[in-house]
């Protein structure tokens, strides 16, 4: 009995910490971009935005690159929260700026 509660205890403990770890995703239109301090400002619909960071392990989809990003390019973004800021883990290109 008490192998089967630690079991089902424990279970429900990795369930919590996958959710807990899973990303988050947004989408926006990109306000401002700086790619030597690996950040841009991205514009949800509700006119919110979020300074978003990248670093070297962030996966850019399509073959896109940081360099090939502008202002007023949609995107779509996966991140985590660490240290109080908005970490990206992953950036898609929606729709290239008009």
């Amino acid at each position: 009995m008490k192998k089967t509660l630690s079991l089902a205890f424990a279970a429900m403990l990795l369930v919590a910490a996958a959710a807990v770890a899973a990303d988050h995703e947004k989408e926006g239109k990109i306000v401002r971009l700086d790619p030597d301090a690996r950040v841009m400002v991205v514009q949800g619909k509700k006119g919110d935005q979020w300074d978003l960071y990248w670093t070297e392990t962030t996966k850019f989809q399509g073959g896109l690159t940081a360099t090939e990003l502008r202002p007023g390019d949609k995107v779509e973004f996966n991140f985590i929260e660490r240290d109080g800021r908005i970490w990206a883990t992953k950036i898609d290109r929606e729709k290239k700026a008009d």
